[in-house]
């Protein structure tokens, strides 16, 4: 929905508070506050019920695209264009806009094996190996090398794991078994198994991530 067709913009987006600004070019987040800028042409597509949202304006004639709210805690992050071509696509699908966004090999794993990923923030884990699942996901593991992992950044971003790690050759994805931390998240208890590790899909700048 465009601003111009909105009786009343959104002030909030629950913990975040949504500020509207003429003057700035670019979204951006001081802890809960988060500032938008304001054009009449500008999209906004509230999701969960108005908790996330989806922004889309033209910036010097470049579309740009950017995913906020709340997740456990305020967040921001600009995103590739096609991730608001595919909510539109999918008719407004929130169920389908949110699995455009997990990591193809994380929910290929997940539907495979029939269990459930888990996330924290931007990183999302699926159990690799173990029991039943272990022959049917030996596959993936064919190129790796191990790295150590106490207290290292996960694939570059600001989580922090503790525990032991295996890094696939392409250097896209982990396998890890321990615990990771990062600001405004709960800490994710990955010590039961060894899981496979992937970031948020169509994010512009990875490893800044919110």
């Amino acid at each position: 929905m465009y601003l111009f067709e909105m009786k009343d913009l959104p002030k909030t987006a629950d913990k975040a508070i949504l500020e509207w600004d003429k003057r700035i070019a670019r979204p951006r987040r001081e802890r809960e506050k988060i500032s938008l800028p304001y054009d009449p042409l500008t999209m906004y597509f509230p999701l969960q019920g108005g908790n996330q949202f989806l922004l889309s304006y033209n910036d010097d004639s470049n579309r740009r695209t950017w995913f906020g709210g709340t997740d456990e805690e305020p967040f921001l992050v600009e995103m590739e264009s096609d991730v608001r071509s595919a909510y539109i696509q999918s008719h407004g699908s929130e169920k389908a806009l949110y699995e455009h966004l997990v990591p193809e090999n994380i929910l290929r794993i997940s539907q495979e094996n029939n269990v459930l990923y888990k996330r924290q923030g931007d990183i999302f884990a699926v159990r690799f190996c173990g029991e039943q699942y272990f022959e049917k996901n030996l596959a993936y593991i064919a190129k790796m090398r191990i790295v150590e992992a106490k207290e290292k950044s996960v694939l570059a971003t600001r989580h922090l794991g503790t525990g032991i790690g295996v890094l696939l050759t392409e250097g896209e994805n982990v396998l890890f078994k321990g615990k990771i931390e990062a600001p405004d998240h709960k800490p994710l208890d990955l010590s039961d198994a060894f899981y496979l590790l992937g970031q948020t899909r169509h994010i512009v700048h990875p490893t800044q991530a919110d």
